[in-house]
């Protein structure tokens, strides 16, 4: 005879929330957070995270999208800056002597194309003409078979 299951399972109850889907899609979606600081986020070990990875499929497909989000869109944006040079403001402050912070300049700062990140992108982008790897082809008169044995004949 079959055993009847149980309503309440053994073990202690998740700390997993549904807040927590969107909490990790924001910080996500906004830093790259890794699992290992996910877990700290949480206050877990990153072993909960994987469980929950199980557990809860919105959990993990949200997860999932963030990070493509993450990589597509906000590395390729950075990597396209760094390839094509920008510019950006910079302002100097200091603490003056009643001990608030005072602006003393603004310069508007350039940073040049990066030759790595220009030779990245046009690796990724047109692999066939950009590529490290050469391939050479080597053409024989006669067979490789013959070139052997003369070869092994040479030595005795």
């Amino acid at each position: 005879m079959a055993r009847p299951k149980k309503k309440n399972p053994i073990g202690r109850p998740t700390k997993y929330r549904k807040e927590y889907a969107q909490m990790a899609k924001v910080v996500i979606e906004d830093s790259g957070l890794s699992i290992v600081k996910l877990a700290k986020l949480f206050n877990v070990d990153r072993n909960t995270i994987y469980k929950w990875f199980q557990d809860v499929p919105e959990f993990l497909s949200t997860v999932e999208t963030a990070r493509d989000f993450y990589d597509g869109i906000k590395i390729h944006k950075s990597l396209v800056k760094r390839a094509v040079g920008f510019a950006y403001n910079e302002t100097t402050r200091e603490a003056g002597e009643d001990g608030e912070l005072r602006t003393m300049k603004k310069v508007r700062k350039y940073f040049p194309p990066d030759v790595s990140a220009i030779k990245h992108w046009q690796v990724n982008r047109h692999p066939e003409k950009w590529r490290d790897r050469q391939e050479t082809a080597v053409l024989f008169d006669e067979p490789l078979v013959d070139i052997v044995r003369k070869l092994r004949n040479e030595k005795k």
